[in-house]
Parts: structure tokens; C-alpha cells; sequence
């Protein structure tokens, strides 16, 4: 893990980085070690605070280093795997096989245990729905597997029997994960997809459209919807982009892709050129994405993965909103009225009601005046966001959410000692410290924003 600290976030004084190679060393380290300790994957959550603790003091727990795939099994449908195993590094694994993984649009660079505790959004599913077992080392130093393991029984299952465990630790700080186990998904005969183009005047019927064929079955809740600024990394310069992908049987793909085509000539959804969602994009809903990291550079304008917090200044906004052409335009409106220069936002489809945004707030990285631009900006957007129920699913270091009394017992019962420091989420100790109250309870310097531009991120 880098030691570079995003400008975007206040400095944070850290009491050293220790980097185990086994769940072992974990172990130890859990038990006789520096406290308080931050675990970290590979610490590439970026706009969020990348491997950054929420508080001064802790020591980083760099777990880059556990990076095996203890096993996989094509046939059952799943690998376990350690926190340092990249999405790179399980997709090779699987590549010619019948098998795939629900990557994301990041870097092949990034942590498959990372995302899935952070909540993640994969191409073809939320993350969570391939985590279906995780080994934690607790506060005193045990091994626990919680959820499926391979010898439980023969069936992968998310949930079993009684209390199911494994959300217990994700998007918390009860414990460090050492292993998980993820599903693998069956590979498709055929992946296609289809890119679509609409105006920013039709971004509400373009939407209502979308919702209607997720809700009919038409096409799986998978889409993905560009803004002007983000379509731009896709070739599309001043419209909106939808990649909407079918996948399954020749047949089936063929005879939907028909269905969708006619649909699209009575809306305002225009079937955009194949260059919209070529090869690379396809690859990675097929699950053989290219090795270069193409998609991921196109987005990042060309910046590396290993040199991203370095060089790019970046905070991340991720709300959730109704799945509705008058909600996702209150949310363009929104944008607009909080943000100086036009964000890229990208839109996940995750249900028929549901659609996230990931909304990329970019600046120059060395440049103190656009430092604090940003960080305004992002107050503005929590702010004015949380006042209309779009609360963000993802939490930045600087904005760390409250436990609630229930969560705060449960931590004090895992971690009495305070061996773990506090997350962003819900840490063991309710906290009543200004610098944990949620950033929607505090007064704001600036007000609401009305101009904007269409600079890009």
C-alpha cells in the first residue's frame, strides 16, 4: 500500500503500517501487536480516503500481502480468496473456463475482498450477493469463518441456517478479514452490449423507458448510464450513454436484442455506434476484460492505477436514488446546483426501484484553491442530497457515520478492548465527537451553487 495521503483529505497521523503475508501473522499481530489497528486491502478506495484511518494514532494493516486464492472450484461455482487478491489476478485464474467474475468498472488493480466489504457494484450484481463467507480474526486473536465454507455442505449458499453472520462484517470494524469466499458466476454463451444514446432535455423518459423494460424483465438490472462527462471516456461527447447488456443463450440474446430495438423507435433512446461499448467494455461484462487496463485508463484519463492518489485529486459522492425519470432529474438538478464544474456521474441499475450514482468530483491534485473547491463541493452535495432522503451507501474518511446503540454493543462485545480503530460506518464505541457526526448535521460555510459548467473531471 502507498503511504501517500489524498490531498482531498485532512492528514492523518499514523503510528506505522505493518504488512503481514498470512492469517497467522494476522493473528498475531491482533493479539499482541500496536493498537489501534487499521486494516486495509489494497488500499485503493479511492475519492473515499483510499487506506486512510478515520482517526490519528492507528497503525495501518497493510494486508496487500495475503494475496493467494486458497481454492477454487469451477464446478460449484466459487474461489476463496485473501484480501490482497485483485480482480485481475481471480479473473486470470478463470479465463477459458466456464466460469466468470462479477468484475467492476475499476482497476483490475483493486481488492475483490475490498469492494465486496465496502458494498460494491458489480457489472452483473452487487457485490454483496457474491460474498458468501468470510474468515475474521476477532479482537482477541481467533480465527472464525463465518457463513458458507466448502466442507459445510455441498451447496454454496449466502444464507443457511438460523443467524447469518457474514454482514456482521461488512462495512464495519469488528474484526480483520483474513479470506472470503465469492461466487462465481456461470460464463455466458453469448454477451452483448447494447449502447444507447439520449439527450440531456430526455433524461427523465429516457430513465421511466430503462425502469419499464428492468421492471417487464426485458433486460437485467444491470444497466449502467453515463452523464455527458462521463460518456465522454466511452466516445460520446454531449449526450447520455446507457450500456444495457444481455447475456445468456444465442437465442435468447438474439430474440431480446430484437425486442429492444423496436422499444427503442418509440422512445428517446437512440441506438448508438458500436464503438459506444467495443470490445473492451464487452470484455468486461463477459468477464475477460484486457489486461492493459484499458477501461479503467479511459476513465482516469490515462493515470495508472499505482499512481492514481499521486497524480489525480478526486472525492467520490455515492447516493442512492429511486429508480425514476423525476428522481435521477432531481438528482441531475441537484448536481448542477452544488457542483462549479459538471461531474462525471455514473448510474447503476440494481433493481427496478434502485439506482445508484457514483458521482466523481475531480481536481488538481497539487492545487491547494481546487482542494478546498471539492471539499465544499462535497459538502454541499451531502448537505443538499441528504435533505431529500438520497443518502450516500458509501462513506468517506472524513465523514464516518454514527453506531447505533444496538451496532455500539455489538462492537463492545467483539472488540471491548478498542484493539480495531473506529470505521466509517459503525465502530464499537458510539461516539459523540463532532468529527463523527454525519456532515448533514453540521452547518455548511457555503450556501447552494447555482452556477455550473460542463468542464470535465
Amino acid at each position: 500500500m502507498s503511504l501517500d495521503q489524498p490531498a482531498a483529505f485532512r492528514t492523518r497521523a499514523i503510528a506505522g503500517v505493518l504488512h503481514p503475508t498470512t492469517a497467522d501473522e494476522v493473528a498475531g499481530i491482533v493479539r499482541s501487536g500496536p493498537r489501534p489497528l487499521h486494516p486495509v486491502c489494497t488500499g485503493r478506495n479511492w475519492g473515499l480516503g483510499s487506506g486512510l484511518p478515520v482517526g490519528d494514532g492507528a497503525t495501518v494493516l497493510d494486508l496487500a500481502g495475503l494475496d493467494r486464492v486458497r481454492s477454487i472450484d469451477l464446478d460449484r461455482g466459487y474461489a476463496v480468496v485473501e484480501p490482497g487478491v485483485t480482480q485481475g489476478a481471480l479473473t486470470d485464474l478463470v479465463r477459458g473456463t466456464d466460469r466468470i467474475f462479477n468484475l467492476t468498472g475499476s482497476s483490475l488493480h483493486t481488492s475483490v475482498i475490498g469492494n465486496a466489504l465496502e458494498r460494491g457494484v458489480g457489472v452483473h450484481r452487487a457485490r454483496t450477493e457474491d460474498l458468501v463467507g468470510l474468515e475474521v480474526v476477532l479482537a482477541d486473536g481467533h480465527r472464525e469463518q463465518v457463513g458458507w465454507w466448502p466442507g459445510t455442505s455441498a451447496v454454496p449458499r449466502q444464507h443457511g441456517l438460523g443467524p447469518t453472520l457474514t454482514h456482521l462484517f461488512t462495512q464495519s470494524s469488528f474484526a480483520v478479514v483474513t479470506a472470503a469466499v465469492v461466487r462465481l458466476l456461470p460464463r455466458p454463451e453469448e454477451v452483448r452490449v447494447l449502447p444507447f444514446t439520449f439527450a440531456p432535455d430526455d433524461l427523465a423518459d429516457a430513465v421511466d423507458v430503462l425502469r419499464s423494460w428492468t421492471a417487464q424483465k426485458l433486460v437485467p438490472p444491470t444497466t449502467k448510464v453515463y452523464n455527458p462527462v462521463a460518456a465522454q471516456a466511452n466516445g460520446v461527447r454531449d449526450d447520455y450513454l446507457a450500456h444495457v447488456c444481455l447475456s445468456g443463450s444465442g437465442e435468447v440474446v438474439e430474440a431480446l436484442g430484437s425486442v429492444l430495438a423496436a422499444a427503442a423507435r418509440r422512445s428517446p433512446l437512440v441506438p448508438a455506434p458500436a464503438s459506444a461499448a467495443d470490445e473492451v467494455v464487452r470484455g468486461t461484462y463477459a468477464g475477460d476484460p484486457d489486461p492493459a487496463d484499458t477501461w479503467f485508463l479511459r476513465k482516469s484519463q490515462g493515470c495508472p492505477a499505482g499512481r492514481f492518489d499521486a497524480e489525480r485529486g478526486l472525492l467520490m459522492f455515492l447516493p442512492v436514488v429511486p429508480f425514476s425519470g423525476a428522481a435521477v432529474t432531481r438528482a441531475a438538478e441537484m448536481v448542477r446546483a452544488c457542483c462549479v464544474a459538471g461531474p462525471g456521474i455514473t448510474m447503476n441499475v440494481l433493481d427496478s426501484d434502485t439506482v445508484d450514482h457514483v458521482i466523481g468530483i475531480g481536481f488538481p491534485a497539487g492545487d491547494p484553491a481546487g482542494v478546498a473547491e471539492a471539499r465544499e463541493t462535497l459538502d454541499r452535495l451531502h448537505q443538499v442530497f441528504g435533505a431529500e432522503g438520497f443518502l450516500p451507501y458509501r462513506r468517506d474518511v472524513d465523514r464516518p457515520g454514527t453506531a447505533t446503540a444496538l451496532q455500539a454493543r455489538i462492537g463492545q462485545a467483539l472488540d471491548p478492548a478498542g484493539v480495531f480503530a473506529a470505521g466509517r460506518y459503525a465502530s464499537g464505541q458510539p461516539s459523540s465527537a463532532a468529527s463523527l457526526r454525519d456532515a448533514s448535521d453540521s452547518p455548511q460555510r457555503n450556501p447552494i451553487r447555482r452556477d455550473s459548467s460542463t468542464a470535465s473531471v
